[in-house]
């Protein structure tokens, strides 16, 4: 083919539109975060009251899911305070300045905390008992703000329920918690209304560390005839240190999850924390992916509640199992 000075001109400018089209390419590719292997597309945080199997097992559920679920790359940072306020206070602070994409808080008191620092970021709670007594949300329907997720308020009804079941001649509950803790205030008010519903006495007693649960178990000898451990962090931290005394002393307890019966506890209606861990991944990711606001979010329940009992302890306090708890429940023991 001849070229002449217009076949040229006209080349030019196809090679320059083409160039520009190219380059275009190229800047919209590299703003796509998910191709860059360097840079993560979401920065989830993990702020976990305290180590512990059950909450670890949330939060291990929680980051599985996530994972599973949500596209691009995926970095977590978890952080735990055991309990220390001041660390508390300084890890809240670096999910701020770091500029998270969203946290996942177990624990109401490290919820609160984050919670006064941004009211951008979204944060999704696992297994806050009262999320709306805590003054997290305005309701649970329409929490309102950069706060939803999951609560574990336990089903006390019918707890106390199953308990009369194999326990018919207890009189006198008593429940051991630390009263620092905002859920556990909560928890002991709906036991307090529950026994008194059904005649029975509840008897209450507080501990400030684990280091007070073995003198604070001593005392109640006499005074109770069974005793409940809530999902009270100081109490569930503890209760290798609660269930050893407590046989020791002939007290049965009754709990809330299933790795407590499995580790001595009585028996125990609940749910699996696991479950609450996926729910609130579900959660983040309709956040995350789909573009919701926390603020128009109901806080969510376990779907199922389950009985677990623990055959070794009805033998050591000579009880007879009831027949609806071998076709309901299920026996679990170490």
């Amino acid at each position: 083919m001849k070229f002449t000075k217009k076949n040229t001109l006209i080349c030019t400018i196809c090679l320059l539109v083409a160039s520009i089209i190219l380059g275009l390419i190229i800047i919209e590719r590299s703003s796509d975060r998910s191709l860059d292997p360097q840079t993560p597309h979401y920065k989830i945080g993990i702020f976990q009251v305290a180590r512990h199997p059950v909450l670890d097992a949330m939060a291990d559920t929680f980051q599985k899911h996530a994972k599973e679920n949500l596209s691009g790359k995926i970095v977590f940072v978890a952080l735990v305070p055991e309990g220390d306020a001041s660390k508390n206070e300084q890890m809240a602070q670096r999910f701020v300045s770091d500029k998270f994409d969203l946290v996942f808080v177990i624990g109401t008191n490290q919820a609160q905390t984050l919670a006064k620092k941004t009211s951008t970021i979204p944060i999704v709670l696992g297994a806050a008992t009262d999320p709306q007594a805590a003054g997290l949300v305005k309701s649970w329907e329409h929490p309102g703000a950069n706060v939803t997720g999951t609560s574990d308020l336990s089903p006390i009804a019918s707890q106390l329920t199953r308990l009369l079941e194999i326990l018919p001649q207890a009189k006198r509950i008593g429940i051991i918690y630390n009263p620092a803790e905002d859920n556990s205030g909560i928890i002991v008010s709906r036991f307090k209304d529950e026994c008194k519903a059904r005649g029975l006495t509840s008897v209450t007693a507080t501990v400030s560390n684990q280091n007070e649960v073995r003198q604070t178990l001593v005392s109640l000898v006499g005074k109770i005839d069974v005793l409940y451990a809530p999902t009270d962090a100081t109490i569930q931290s503890a209760f290798p240190l609660l269930i050893g005394t407590a046989n020791e002393l002939n007290i049965p307890v009754f709990d809330c999850d299933e790795g407590t019966v499995k580790d001595g506890a009585l028996f125990s209606v609940g749910f699996n924390y696991s479950d609450l861990g996926r729910i609130s991944a579900e959660m983040a990711i309709d956040i995350l992916e789909n573009g919701k606001s926390p603020s128009g979010m109901p806080i969510r329940l376990a779907d199922t509640y389950q009985l677990f009992y623990n055959p070794t302890q009805v033998n050591r306090y000579s009880l007879s199992l009831p027949d609806s708890w071998q076709e309901q429940g299920t026996e679990v023991s170490r």
